[in-house]
């Protein structure tokens, strides 16, 4: 089973199954299509992040390090806040 999420400036909240793994292929496809043609600053593309880049900040903050919990804990608070350390 798979999900595709479609977030609409509306509150709503609907949930659709599709049955036919030959109509879910084309429903993704016709999706697709339409939102690589649109040229459109109301739709946002997913985020495209490096996992491996996101895993090592996250595994960074349990290894052996020199640095004492505060200062720790004030490099995550800054990097939280957009600072670059």
């Amino acid at each position: 089973m798979g999900q595709v999420l479609i977030e609409i400036p509306q509150n709503v909240r609907r949930n659709f199954r599709v049955k036919s793994a030959e109509y879910g292929e084309q429903l993704l496809k016709e999706l697709e299509e339409n939102t690589d043609t649109i040229n459109n600053p109301a739709v946002i593309p997913p985020r495209r992040n490096s996992l491996k880049e996101d895993l090592a900040a996250v595994i960074g903050i349990w290894k052996d390090r020199p640095e004492t919990a505060e200062e720790i804990a004030r490099q995550i608070r800054d990097r939280n806040n957009g600072k670059n350390v």
